[in-house]
């Protein structure tokens, strides 16, 4: 690792737990022990080292749910898992483009745009991969299914004034809503995987037990 990346990573670290606004660059020089000169010869501002650490916070995200998708049976279950996987651990990121968006509106413009891209590209490669797995039908529009999978998780992830119906939890209607999104595009094979994985996905169901 050069010295460049092991700043970026303390950095996204510092950034994550501590905060963005809160974490300086006299801050980062001091943990890492190098110069402040340095860190502007390297990154040029403190905007410049944010824009890397939060590629590399999302980059570390993306690996972990590449890992945790390893077993899958196939896409559809890769998809409850990372869709699940976005949910439990929306907080830190929120907190992160929250305080990212108030306080650095310019680097959290850029940061979205592209960060959108990517994860539009992820979804778009995975109900791909369930129409080549016979899961999915080949009849739907793929630019809004992307969409409208991609703006149903970020509503319930980042809403904090989302009305839901009483007793529900943001899981349950999370689950209960990705669900019947797949529905809509499965195959007969794909239902009946969606309702097994619905039963081991949705809490609800289990206190139906």
């Amino acid at each position: 690792m050069t010295q460049k990346e092991r700043i970026v990573e303390q950095a996204m670290r510092m950034f994550a737990t501590q905060g963005i606004k809160a974490v300086r660059m006299d801050d980062i020089a001091r943990q890492l022990g190098v110069s402040k000169r340095t860190l502007y010869e390297l990154f040029g501002d403190k905007e410049g080292l944010l824009y890397l650490a939060l590629n590399c916070y999302f980059e570390h995200t993306r690996r972990r749910r590449e890992a945790l998708t390893e077993g899958a049976r196939n896409v559809l279950e890769a998809l409850f898992m990372v869709l699940t996987d976005v949910l439990d651990s929306a907080g830190e990121a929120n907190r992160m483009l929250d305080n990212l968006r108030k306080f650095y509106p310019a680097v959290y413009d850029r940061y979205t745009k592209e960060g959108t891209a990517k994860t539009r590209s992820d979804f778009g490669k995975m109900l791909e991969r369930g129409i080549a797995e016979g899961l999915f039908i080949d009849r739907f529009n793929m630019d809004l299914a992307i969409t409208v999978l991609y703006y149903t998780a970020s509503a319930i992830v980042s809403r904090k004034d989302l009305l839901l119906p009483e007793g529900m939890t943001e899981r349950e209607a999370f689950v209960q809503i990705i669900s019947n999104f797949f529905r809509g595009i499965a195959t007969a094979r794909g239902l009946e995987l969606v309702d097994d994985y619905l039963k081991r996905y949705d809490p609800a169901h289990s206190r139906r037990k």
